[in-house]
């Protein structure tokens, strides 16, 4: 009798602690989803300090460029968009979509802005679009860690603007 009050229980509980399971996980992606809104946010906008909200301080990103900074963490991360927006100070980031896997955020976005000065083959005031993916890795409510992937066709084309370039490209 006892082993049966126990079973039925059991039974009982399976769906209580699978339904808390889904919960903890939709509201970690409601809270993945709206930090990385908040980032990009912060990025169009230039205020890089609000940063500090929502990276470590040793997060790992494995897009830095070392033409614009040799720091790293989350230093890095801040120097390189202050000279981001600096380039493109009308920098904007269309979200077309967010995908949540565990405790990875994938992001398809398309960046956009108008150089204020040369950069890449671009002149000054050349508008300028690029699509790019971004994997970014949470532990807790932090990004700890960061790969972006920008399309290799649109970096043709900014780098194409430079006369030079054209030159050794019509050379092959």
């Amino acid at each position: 009798m006892f082993k049966n009050i126990l079973s039925f229980l059991l039974l009982l509980l399976i769906p209580v602690l699978v339904n808390g399971q889904d919960m903890d996980q939709k509201s970690n992606e409601s809270m993945y989803k709206a930090t990385y809104k908040s980032i990009v946010s912060a990025l169009d906008k230039g205020q890089v300090d609000k940063l500090d909200e929502y990276i470590a301080s040793d997060i790992v990103d494995h897009d830095v460029d070392p033409s614009m900074t040799t720091k790293t963490g989350l230093a890095a991360v801040k120097e390189m968009f202050n000279k981001y927006h600096k380039i493109f100070p009308d920098m904007k980031n269309t979200i077309h979509s967010i995908a949540i896997s565990g405790n990875l955020l994938f992001a398809y976005v398309t960046f956009s802005g108008t150089t204020s000065e040369p950069y890449m083959g671009m002149p000054a005031n050349k508008k300028m679009s690029m699509d790019s993916v971004d994997i970014l890795r949470f532990e807790g409510d932090k990004v700890v860690e960061h790969w972006g992937f920008t399309s290799n066709t649109d970096i043709m084309k900014m780098m194409s603007q430079d006369k030079m370039m054209e030159k050794d490209m019509d050379d092959m």
